[in-house]
């Protein structure tokens, strides 16, 4: 797959079942890590612990393996090029509602729109689920807040110093939503 056809559709970001996911745990941590050595606010801080690393990537295995989140990865040239995690609530209450969880590119992938392809293939899966809601948070004037405004999701709020970035700053979060048409 040539590096411009990832750029603006959904289709070519395939869904990885347990299986799958299990055979690229090495990249997915490679791509996790290089996110975070490159100033990423996505769980972990540098020096990054590799073993929590593995051990994150385990348990969002089990995620996939029991229902509750759909991993999607784009890949270019047969490489993992970024991930998106959309978390199925399993709440009686919230069944119409879905998170989006860890939208990473490894850094020499960036720039090619993956991370837009990767957000249009959350909401084609969220609808597969019919899930109508979706929220998310991103750091406050980050890529993913910039991303998120641009392809129409509402902010709901900010959490001021909510969390540490890799080198252990203070950054505030912007919670997000975006209501899917029906």
């Amino acid at each position: 797959m040539g590096q411009d056809t990832l750029r603006h559709t959904p289709r070519d970001i395939d869904v990885f079942d347990t299986n799958t996911a299990t055979q690229h745990l090495p990249r997915f941590s490679d791509i996790l890590i290089n996110s975070v050595e490159s100033g990423a606010l996505i769980g972990h801080i540098i020096p990054v612990n590799i073993a929590a690393v593995a051990s994150y990537w385990e348990d969002v295995v089990a995620s996939i393996g029991a229902g509750e989140r759909v991993l999607m990865c784009a890949t270019i040239d047969s490489e993992i090029a970024g991930t998106v995690q959309l978390y199925l609530s399993r709440e009686t209450n919230a069944p119409h509602r879905g998170e989006v969880y860890k939208l990473i590119v490894h850094q020499q992938f960036r720039n090619r729109g993956i991370g837009e392809a990767l957000m249009k293939a959350v909401e084609v899966e969220a609808r597969k689920h019919a899930r109508t809601l979706l929220l998310l948070d991103a750091v406050q004037d980050g890529e993913a807040e910039r991303l998120s405004r641009r392809l129409g999701w509402q902010e709901i709020g900010v959490v001021p110093r909510h969390f540490v970035d890799p080198w252990g700053g203070f950054k505030s979060s912007v919670y997000m939503m975006r209501c899917l048409d029906s």
